[in-house]
């Protein structure tokens, strides 16, 4: 179809002379694209925020802890505290196949407890925990300088420690080198083999970067912990459900612990793979959410271009008449209507994408500050868009619109020209 420059200036004519309701048709269709993307815009902020919270761990991570007994059981009383130990971290092992990395850990303090840990006369304080070589695979971190722990450590049980950026800042200054350098824990010495830096951001990356991590069998010798273990932290193999893993793991060691079956109380745990799978399906519904609404504005958008529409063509019954008298075809009559939609809903859907875009543009400069501040907490990322849902969500809009005008287009195209020379 030719589009000339008559049918162009036309149709502008038309809009500019019924202003009021070209401004209330085209401003359905603005406030329905922009509403679409700033929420699209925004959710995917969100959800990018929360998934970039999250991946300071494994998702799949599986941990537990020993509690007390709820049930008498074999004779054994309720309240009698559950201690996890090493025959324990060994029967897992052996008899779990499911176990890709199995990393027991001891703490010196209470949960997120810390310790005053010296070197020279610098003091500052850490979150102390013994801990397998494997605990990497549960907390992803970067090895800034030196290594990590290895089964040498844990089999010679040697005094060494592998420190985070704010130990290091605090005891050695930022450019002070601090590998083979010794740092004292409750008296006894350690010397530094590595330096990490936690793959988080937030007040949890803060905490992450006051931990000390010692090899468990030298912890547990050196502070007279014996074989106890704090809890288990785990990652199954794949294709293996942390919640099957769970449950196998759980009915082991309350066999090994003489613990009633049904006790519920006295093993706890906390499953990384379900809190993640009810982050992503929350994150499912928010955008069925957006869309649900985004469209139904839209199809608002859409109704009340079909209904302007409708009375337009009623207004200019003697015009459409006295076209088809000098020889106007139905089908040019047609594209005139048609035409006129499509610059009406091309127009605003453009200018309410482009608002839509601005908008998201503000949001990331109001956010992007404070996402990449790792003392601020945020669950929000840099809000983004893929503009090929856009564009498609845009077609979609224009090609509903233009199937909304046939109605009364098709009205328009039956007008008979003597009948709408008589009308007044």
């Amino acid at each position: 179809m030719i589009i000339d420059r008559d049918l162009w200036s036309e149709v502008l004519q038309l809009l500019r002379r019924n202003r009021v309701r070209t401004l209330l048709t085209a401003s359905g269709i603005f406030w329905g694209i922009f509403v679409l993307i700033v929420m699209l815009g925004f959710g995917n902020g969100i959800q990018d925020g929360v998934i970039k919270r999250m991946s300071g761990y494994a998702t799949n991570s599986l941990y537990i802890w020993g509690n007390e007994t709820s049930e008498a059981y074999q004779g054994l009383t309720p309240g009698r505290r559950i201690v996890l130990d090493n025959t324990d971290t060994n029967a897992l092992n052996t008899q779990i196949s499911e176990i890709a990395h199995l990393a027991p850990r001891v703490r010196l303090a209470r949960y997120r407890g810390r310790n005053d840990i010296t070197h020279g006369s610098k003091v500052t304080d850490a979150e102390v925990t013994g801990d397998l070589p494997a605990y990497q695979h549960i907390l992803p971190m970067a090895i800034e300088e030196g290594r990590f722990l290895n089964p040498n450590d844990i089999a010679e049980k040697r005094k060494v420690a592998v420190i985070g950026e704010r130990i290091h800042r605090d005891l050695f200054g930022s450019d002070g080198d601090a590998i083979g350098r010794d740092i004292q824990i409750r008296g006894v010495s350690f010397t530094v083999i590595g330096l990490f830096k936690p793959q988080r951001y937030g007040n949890n990356r803060e905490r992450m970067e006051s931990m000390v991590f010692l090899p468990i069998s030298t912890f547990q010798q050196v502070f007279n912990y014996g074989q106890a273990i704090s809890f288990y932290a785990v990652v199954p193999v794949s294709g293996t459900s942390s919640e099957v893993l769970r449950d196998k793991m759980v009915s082991l060691l309350k066999t090994r612990h003489r613990v009633a079956p049904h006790d519920d109380r006295a093993l706890g745990d906390w499953n990384s793979e379900l809190e993640f799978l009810r982050i992503t399906n929350l994150f499912v519904g928010i955008r069925a959410f957006i869309w649900t609404v985004g469209i139904a504005t839209l199809l608002a958008g859409v109704l009340g271009v079909s209904n302007i529409m409708l009375i337009a063509i009623r207004e200019r019954r003697r015009e459409f008449g006295i076209r088809k008298s000098i020889g106007a075809t139905p089908s040019s009559v047609i594209r005139m209507v048609l035409f006129e939609t499509a610059t009406l809903v091309g127009a605003a859907g453009t200018v309410g994408l482009l608002c839509g875009l601005m908008a998201l543009a503000v949001i990331d400069l109001f956010t992007r500050h404070l996402t990449q501040n790792a003392e601020a907490d945020v669950l929000f990322s840099a809000p983004r868009i893929d503009l090929h849902v856009v564009a498609a969500a845009f077609a979609a809009l224009l090609l509903a619109a233009l199937l909304a005008t046939l109605l009364p287009a098709s009205h328009a195209m039956k007008i008979d020209p003597i009948d709408a020379l008589r009308a007044e």
